[in-house]
């Protein structure tokens, strides 16, 4: 990465941050809409047996999908409310840093909520996790890579649309299935009492497919840019 573009992607990071800092529109809002969903979730299927390891995935998953729609349906807002995206569009190398800086941010903003949700989730559900966190960190950045790369894509292309909140899913959701079925088996797979082998294959599942997403996602963002202005 040049140089110029690595300082343009970290003062797209800084402005995002700083924004944030000062109205916590987006932290706010995902926090408390996971502890809602955990609360919502753990009256709803909580079971004290072991079909719990069952259910438990699924709840994660959706929980994560839901609160991060709203940071990712958030990502150019504050562009398209100034007016600024045609003249991020004349800097020289924007396409690049502005894709990777709301990608960064995004991702910053979904591992704040994940933090808040997911210890909650293990906690009400009861899940023993004694030595796997590290390989469930692994598998939720995974996932979350992939969403943050595909939805910051989504989010560009519907950023003047008057149905953008309700578009947004409705494109994003479909082209995740194949992301969040391998999250879904990977989390399965580890909550296993005994090793899953096939685990390490989901788990090869979830990077492809952030790997093909990021690289579309930076092939097309271009265009995408070009189009909305």
């Amino acid at each position: 990465m040049k140089s110029s573009t690595l300082k343009q992607t970290l003062a797209i990071i800084k402005k995002d941050l700083r924004r944030e800092l000062r109205s916590r529109e987006i932290t706010i809002t995902t926090v408390s809409f996971s502890v809602l969903l955990m609360v919502v979730f753990t009256f709803s299927f909580y079971q004290n047996d072991d079909s719990v390891r069952q259910i438990f995935p699924g709840i994660l998953w959706v929980s994560i999908v839901f609160a991060g729609t709203l940071a990712i349906a958030r990502t150019f807002a504050d562009e398209r409310d100034s007016g600024c995206l045609r003249a991020l569009a004349l800097i020289p190398g924007t396409n690049m840093s502005l894709y990777l800086g709301k990608l960064v941010t995004n991702l910053f903003f979904m591992a704040i909520f994940e933090l808040a949700l997911v210890p909650l989730l293990v906690v009400a559900f009861d899940i023993d996790m004694a030595g796997k966190y590290a390989t469930l960190a692994l598998i939720l950045m995974g996932g979350t890579i992939g969403f943050a790369a595909l939805g910051t894509l989504l989010s560009a292309m519907l950023v003047h649309h008057k149905l953008r909140e309700v578009l947004v899913p409705l494109l994003l959701y479909p082209l995740l299935v194949p992301l969040l079925i391998g999250g879904v088996k990977a989390t399965s797979g580890l909550l296993e009492p005994e090793p899953d082998p096939s685990m390490q294959g989901w788990l090869r599942l979830i990077w492809a497919m952030d790997a093909i997403f990021l690289v579309a996602g930076q092939a097309l963002f271009g265009k995408v840019l070009e189009a909305i202005e």
